[in-house]
């Protein structure tokens, strides 16, 4: 019967892996040491003790640091294109703080009543800036396919965003 990690061994296997696997992580992420954290207590709640402990380990941790990196690169081009579409709004309406806060809550719920794939298409492709063979691989489909796919998306999003964009084009700007 192969029984989970007993604490003194899971104390052992940090004591004697941790700065290892950090420096490991550290490769691919600023945030090893939450990675290296994160796989201890995934290790301390396996139900059977991995075959080989160490490998299972720096697997864990490769994963989680790749994840990390990931997560990181898709927020700063998150956080790049909300200031850039706040900077571009700000100068060709003079709109407020607030104004601008609406307009990119009002962009988040219009993408959120896409369906799944069509706002993950959306997100593939202008916030992560994947290739049309990348976005093909991750969704099984050709890359023509997920250009056309794509485009539908964009006028499903278009169509959903332009009752408002006339309704502020409309308004007297102040």
């Amino acid at each position: 019967m192969n029984l989970p990690i007993n604490p003194t061994e899971l104390a052992q296997l940090l004591d004697q892996y941790a700065a290892a696997l950090e420096l490991y992580a550290s490769q691919w992420t600023t945030v090893a040491e939450d990675c290296v954290q994160e796989a201890f207590i995934e290790l301390a709640t396996q139900k059977n003790r991995p075959l080989n402990l160490v490998a299972w380990l720096y697997k864990v941790v490769r994963n989680k640091s790749l994840n990390a990196q990931r997560s990181d690169v898709r927020r700063v081009n998150r956080e790049r294109l909300a200031s850039m579409f706040a900077a571009t709004v700000n100068r060709t309406n003079h709109l407020s703080e607030i104004e601008i806060s609406q307009q990119r809550e009002h962009l988040i719920s219009s993408l959120e009543k896409l369906t799944t794939d069509d706002r993950e298409l959306i997100v593939l492709r202008i916030w992560s800036q994947l290739t049309w063979q990348q976005i093909a691989d991750l969704t099984g489909t050709s890359s023509s396919s997920a250009c056309r796919n794509y485009i539908a998306a964009l006028n499903k999003l278009k169509q959903i965003l332009e009752p408002t964009c006339k309704t502020n084009l409309n308004s007297p700007l102040s």
